[in-house]
């Protein structure tokens, strides 16, 4: 078991250390996890990990919106934003793919795409553009985007099989063997496999450690961090060593440096939970 047995709302913390205020509004419907939204005064280089998301970026500046569609990063690495922006984001639920979208997660792995080349018309990116305050934002945001979902068709074949494992990595925090997928679902493992590296380019395996490591940054972020071995074996890592060198793959630091970071840098001031 793991320490906390809420749903995970995958973060990008060095997003939020390197603002001076993060707003965000949690929702955990229709496959979004959150609005989010910060502002940049410099030009900078932010660490992204791995949360096994797409977001959607609509880019604020004096005189015009660029909107894209992002996809995972699957280790640590450096992305350049301009200077002078206010990002408004929705981040989808890890493994949710965004109604409307012309692509599949594993078009998006790594890239920034404009959300010109991905949606069938403009009228969501065009509403968006008009809109200056945060909660509008959202408000405009969700009645466009039940539009898309309206439309859509549901899932079958093997769409459906990828939506299934990835529920069940997502439900067990990453703690899922293959070979349980397997016995749950009917299908092989080899099968299985392959059609999530169709889907998601990427194996289950990955998504269930990228999913573990956003439930252990969601632990150091929020929990009672004493023993970091007892934490390590409550994430469902096998030892302390495992965890360590996991987390230092995708965050770029160890879990005590983190820790030190938040803390120094007070991470929770930094939120405003709208």
């Amino acid at each position: 078991m793991i320490n906390r047995t809420d749903r995970i709302k995958p973060t990008q913390p060095f997003f939020v250390l390197a603002s001076s205020g993060f707003m965000q509004e949690i929702y955990m419907r229709q496959g979004i996890s959150h609005f989010y939204s910060f502002t940049i005064e410099n030009a900078v280089e932010l660490v992204s990990v791995p949360d096994g998301c797409i977001d959607l970026l609509f880019e604020y500046s004096d005189h015009e919106m660029k909107a894209y569609a992002c996809g995972t990063v699957l280790a640590c690495s450096l992305q350049h934003w301009d200077s002078g922006r206010t990002i408004f984001g929705v981040r989808f639920l890890p493994g949710n793919m965004p109604a409307g979208l012309s692509a599949v997660h594993k078009d998006l792995i790594n890239k920034r795409l404009l959300l010109d080349d991905l949606l069938p018309n403009r009228t969501l990116i065009e509403k968006m553009a008009a809109e200056k305050d945060f909660y509008q934002r959202i408000r405009v945001f969700l009645e466009e985007y039940t539009r898309f979902e309206n439309r859509m068709e549901k899932p079958y074949g093997k769409l459906e099989l990828c939506l299934a494992v990835k529920d069940m990595i997502y439900e067990s925090n990453g703690n899922i063997k293959v070979s349980a997928l397997s016995e749950r679902t009917g299908y092989s493992e080899r099968y299985i496999n392959k059609v999530f590296m169709d889907m998601m380019g990427f194996s289950p395996k990955l998504f269930c450690k990228i999913i573990q490591f956003q439930r252990a940054v969601d632990t150091l972020n929020y929990g009672n961090v004493s023993n970091m071995t007892e934490t390590a074996v409550n994430l469902g890592y096998y030892d302390q060593s495992q965890f360590i060198k996991d987390f230092k793959h995708f965050a770029g630091i160890t879990p005590k440096k983190y820790l030190k970071l938040i803390d120094e840098l007070e991470y929770h001031g930094k939120i405003n939970n709208c």
